[in-house]
């Protein structure tokens, strides 16, 4: 595997939401570049998860990426507690919300099987007692303008923190946005065949928008025969690159005006409103590493004077089966987070009317909408 090919399937846990491809890997195909892992545990409340994707080729002309389905998945601690988690789509797996929760001081780690018979488990990783908070976010808000000169707007999430530097001065910030969107498979358009054994010929819309076709594929008749499981989806932003405490943003454990991101303001993350979460995780020094040569490498690729170097640590140990690499990373975390909702009527009355309240109209499957996409109701979730 190539230095590059490397990078690129590390820097896969911080997109690994974007995925658009619903397809799990086959069990009979076989997993020749490897895999990558992004999860972690907290002090808070589940559920926890855990997402899994195949290692891509970046000179392969195959998609960069697709979920992988496992026999099993599975977190213990030092205590003798464990849990089998559940796939709720695929390559996603989810804690049950009353099942396994960290505590400080606890040592956590996570076990894969493979239907290959391959096993990997990931180095132990402790939740640090780490006082601390994320002490308020703040928005600023933007006009931008296209090629044509049409307005763009969007605003960028700041954040305030601090923490005891005496006690641990290991942290990592993340930013998640949360919207809420529409879609209508029922008015899709786009033509083929959704062949359906159901019904022994195709079905012409979506299966998941709950009409199924009684007619013949020449005189179609569809009728609505089960609740629609693809009109409604959310969806997550993620910050691109890890915000970390390193010298150049904390002073003495008080960090301010950190940019978290950049959150487009348009149709569809205003359709209802967009939940802004600002997480603070205390990290191990091992886990700091990890994070920190992600950052270090992203910020290389950027700079044509600046050779791609470092080496991303492993967290994974294979135990079973014959060798293929793993990426990625299961870590344990102390969490002190900041929320925030935004809706149509929280921005300033410039803007207010400004953004197109129409309904926007996507005529297919929601999870194929945006990256990031669940047709499961965040367990966080108001609304």
């Amino acid at each position: 595997m190539t230095r590059m090919t490397r990078l690129y399937s590390c820097l896969m846990i911080l997109l690994a939401t974007a995925c658009v491809d619903r397809l799990s890997l086959e069990i009979q195909k076989e997993i020749s570049l490897g895999i990558s892992i992004d999860g972690f545990i907290s002090d808070q409340p589940g559920p926890y998860e855990i997402r899994i994707n195949s290692v891509f080729d970046i000179e392969s002309k195959e998609s960069m990426k697709s979920p992988v389905s496992v026999r099993s998945l599975i977190i213990s601690d030092d205590k003798g507690n464990s849990e089998t988690l559940k796939e709720i789509d695929p390559g996603i797996y989810q804690t049950d919300p009353s099942g396994i929760k960290g505590e400080a001081g606890g040592v956590y780690k996570m076990r894969v099987e493979l239907f290959d018979g391959r096993i990997y488990e990931s180095i132990p990783d402790t939740i640090l007692v780490a006082p601390g908070s994320v002490d308020s976010l703040y928005l600023e808000f933007n006009e931008k303008y296209n090629e044509v000169g049409e307005s763009r707007y969007d605003f960028d999430l700041y954040f305030d923190a601090y923490y005891d530097e005496k006690i641990n001065n290991h942290f990592l910030w993340k930013f998640t946005g949360t919207f809420q969107a529409e879609t209508h498979p029922e008015l899709y358009h786009g033509g083929g065949c959704f062949w359906l054994d159901e019904i022994g010929k195709c079905n012409l819309l979506p299966p998941c928008s709950g009409y199924r076709n009684v007619g013949s594929v020449r005189f179609p008749k569809l009728v609505k025969k089960y609740d629609c499981t693809c009109c409604r989806c959310w969806y997550s932003l993620f910050n691109p690159s890890p915000i970390l405490s390193d010298d150049h943003l904390a002073t003495g454990g008080r960090v301010t005006k950190v940019k978290a991101h950049t959150i487009p303001l348009n149709q569809w993350t205003l359709e209802h409103k967009i939940r802004l979460e600002v997480s603070q995780m205390s990290l191990t020094r091992s886990t700091f590493r990890f994070w920190k040569a992600i950052r270090d490498q992203q910020e290389a690729t950027g700079n044509l004077f600046q050779p791609v170097s470092g080496k991303i640590p492993r967290n994974f140990i294979q135990v079973s089966g014959n060798s293929i690499p793993i990426e990625g990373l299961f870590f344990a975390t102390s969490i002190s987070k900041k929320v925030k909702y935004i809706d149509r009527f929280r921005l300033p009355i410039n803007l207010i009317w400004v953004v197109s309240i129409d309904e926007p109209i996507f005529t297919d499957d929601c999870r194929l909408l945006f990256p990031g996409s669940t047709n499961h109701k965040p367990a966080f979730w108001k609304d």
